[in-house]
């Protein structure tokens, strides 16, 4: 038999024993699903340590002073990361767990100050400290509202100035972190992003090299030559060098009648030119230059980077670093609008252009424009509207200009036509409902005038002569490589061809669908070597895991999704394998049961080889179906599973009995159901029962006793 590694034995242990904090625990698995962009729980590095110690929770837990020598938030982070990976769960991107033990250590002095610093205090935390302080039982609410009366009448000391810095805070809506100058190290939940096929880069790259614009950016660096040209002292390309650049890119074609409101962006007129700053188009291009690191300041010239050569030279390089710059060109796009107005866009044009673009990746169908602009406004916005103000007409205006840029860039695509059902369908439902909360909301629903907006929003998604958006194949490629370089996770095709086959599992069984994931694997198979060379990583990667459902879940998408009949072939082999055998046979059952009522009769052959099944692999099979519910559900499951009666009992005591000799490798798993009581579970679980039935029988006849008297005061 092969024993689990006693690394996660004790792992294991101190879990179930209660030996952590786990509330702590809690709040760390929180924090990677709230406080963190991917929100991937099995994913730890040294910086989702630290902002989990010095922000996340003293922003959200209160240390009372009796219980500050049971936290211990260092060493919980730490044991949950070493479970992680002991159980084959950590994500083999983290750092190395005896790394983090070590920082969350380093870091104890600094938690433990944080937890007691203002900054990160909302008013119920400090008063609740202040009580405490104050020897009053904060569990108790009498004495805890009395503490609240003595506070109002000045009979009760506390810390006025940690007081003005907590209410500081709270007006200032929680801005001030535990990063470089106050900045949070929090950040907020993204949406994760579809599998996208980004097809042939020799297509894109033909694609790319006729964009004009792309190839304005280029000759800007090109332009410079290698001495580069002289810039005035606010930086600025003397005024005849940028005439004389600005007739070379033939700046004078700009954006023409489509730059609208921004007419800054309509082209630049060469005549009368006294300064730089006359030339706005020109002004654009040269800014995104910089900001896509083709063309630099140095020492008073400005100079082409050399090292952006190959960029330069690469249509499809030059394509996607010119998207990654174009959200921090927001002065040189929204300044200059008519009426000299402040462009609503301006402030958060960044995240706002980002987001919009993740809001295009992946989809499968054209994007309705209306739907797209309410849920920009939705999300960027309508905290800057003014009570009372109307509908803001200016701010599409602005944003339909960029998107044309976008247009001229290859990036979208403007398109006109019926918008898909599966879209049409989504707004009724969103329409039908109160849109207080989930997508609704994207969309502004939860405003008062919600419902009436949804309403119309559908409205102008109905016809045959709809606007649409959609990334270009182009586009695809390049916001792909603008998300991945602010940290997000954007998968396609092709990306795990060379993964180690435990990286390809957890990523497959994580993050993509079964449509990409079917794809993925033949392809991983194909660049392994071939089926032969495949089949034994797989089963290896399998072995790393060691919590049954995680297993067990691995092997069931590998059986559903392997190309060619292989995996029927897994299972088969695998049946052979000591430490696999009760996965592989409990996933078969599985599978012939499926297949079974599926076909709505009995068949003579299970689809996976499993009609031959001996006791010894019954046996295995059930044993890894009862660690499997008591990992999920508990003991209390195993006997809701089986029933409550005498007579259920003593089948589930049977079934224990059966799984010590069935030979399952998962001793540990076994001398945990060996320590079983089945009689005081049923016993225990009848109590409960009769617990919850007289709750329930005493809740009847108070409202019945309430009907009673309505009907009596009638």
């Amino acid at each position: 038999m092969v024993r689990l590694t006693s690394e996660y034995d004790e792992q294991r242990r101190g879990f179930e024993a209660g030996s952590l904090d786990e509330f702590t625990v809690e709040q760390a698995l929180e924090y990677r699903h709230r406080g963190t962009a991917d929100g991937r729980l099995a994913l730890w590095r040294e910086e989702h340590v630290r902002a989990l110690l010095l922000e996340w929770l003293p922003r959200n837990v209160t240390v009372l002073p009796e219980e500050i020598e049971e936290h211990d938030a260092p060493g919980a982070v730490a044991t949950l990361v070493e479970f992680l990976a002991a159980s084959g769960l950590l994500d083999v991107r983290s750092d190395d767990p005896a790394r983090l033990r070590e920082v969350a250590e380093l870091l104890r002095q600094a938690h433990a100050e944080a937890m007691e610093d203002p900054r990160f205090m909302r008013p119920a935390k400090f008063w609740m400290l202040t009580a405490a302080r104050s020897g009053v039982d904060v569990r108790d609410e009498r004495a805890l509202g009395r503490f609240i009366a003595d506070v109002r009448t000045g009979r009760v000391e506390y810390d006025e100035a940690a007081l003005a810095k907590v209410m500081g805070n709270q007006f200032l809506g929680g801005l001030l972190g535990a990063g470089p100058d106050g900045h949070s190290l929090l950040e907020g939940r993204t949406l994760p992003l579809s599998v996208v096929d980004l097809g042939d880069e020799e297509a894109l790259r033909e694609a790319a090299a006729g964009v004009d614009i792309l190839g304005q950016l280029a000759e800007v660096a090109r332009w410079l030559g290698k001495e580069g040209r002289p810039l005035t002292k606010t930086g600025r390309l003397k005024t005849a060098d940028a005439l004389e650049l600005a007739c070379h890119l033939g700046t004078d074609r700009g954006l023409g009648a489509a730059a609208g409101p921004l007419k800054h962006l309509a082209g630049d007129g060469f005549d009368h030119i006294r300064r730089a700053d006359q030339l706005p188009y020109l002004r654009l291009l040269v800014e995104w230059a910089r900001e896509a690191r083709l063309v630099r300041a140095y020492r008073g010239r400005l100079v082409a980077v050399a090292g952006a050569r190959t960029v330069r030279e690469d249509p499809l390089a030059l394509a996607a670093r010119a998207l990654t710059a174009l959200p921090a060109l927001r002065d040189s796009l929204l300044i200059g609008p008519v009426w000299d107005v402040p462009s609503r866009l301006h402030p958060r044009f960044d995240l706002l252009l980002t987001d919009l673009l993740a809001a295009l990746y992946g989809m499968p169908a054209g994007t309705p424009w209306p739907m797209l602009w309410r849920t920009v406004r939705a999300g960027h916005l309508d905290d800057d509207r003014w009570p009372g103000e109307g509908e803001d007409t200016y701010s599409p205006a602005e944003l339909r200009v960029v998107l044309d840029l976008l247009v001229r860039t290859g990036v979208i695509a403007f398109e006109r036509g019926p918008v898909d059902p599966s879209v049409l369908d989504g707004l009724r439902s969103l329409a039908a409902e109160d849109g207080s909360t989930g997508p609704a909301a994207l969309l502004g629903a939860d405003d008062p005038d919600g419902a009436a907006h949804l309403r119309e929003l559908l409205r102008s998604c109905e016809g045959d002569d709809v606007e649409l958006l959609r990334l270009t194949p182009l586009g695809t490629y390049a916001v792909r490589e603008l998300l991945t370089s602010l940290g997000r996770s954007a998968p396609a095709l092709g990306d795990l061809r060379t993964a180690d086959a435990t990286t390809l599992l957890a990523t497959l069984f994580d993050e993509y669908d079964d449509q990409h994931t079917r794809t993925e694997l033949a392809g991983w198979i194909e660049a392994a070597g071939g089926w032969d060379t495949a089949r034994p990583a797989l089963a290896d990667a399998l072995k790393r895991v060691r919590l049954h459902a995680r297993r067990n879940g691995l092997l069931r998408m590998l059986v559903a999704e392997l190309p060619d009949g292989y995996g029927p072939d897994l299972l088969r082999h695998l049946r052979t394998d000591p430490e696999l055998a009760p996965s592989a046979l409990f996933v078969g059952q599985e599978q012939a049961a499926e297949a079974t009522l599926l076909a709505d009769k009995a068949t003579e052959h299970g689809p996976d080889g499993m009609e031959d099944m001996d006791d010894r692999e019954y046996a295995l099979a059930a044993t890894e179906s009862l660690l499997l519910m008591r990992e999920l559900d508990g003991e209390t499951g195993l006997l809701d599973a089986v029933g409550h009666t005498r007579a259920d009992a003593e089948t589930l005591t049977t079934m224990l009995r059966v799984a010590q000799t069935s030979g399952h490798p998962d001793i540990s798993g076994l001398e945990r159901l060996a320590a079983i009581d089945v009689a005081a579970l049923r016993a225990r679980s009848s109590h409960l029962g009769r617990l919850r039935a007289d709750a329930a029988r005493k809740r009847k006849s108070g409202s019945a006793r309430k009907k009673g008297k309505r009907r009596k005061r009638r």
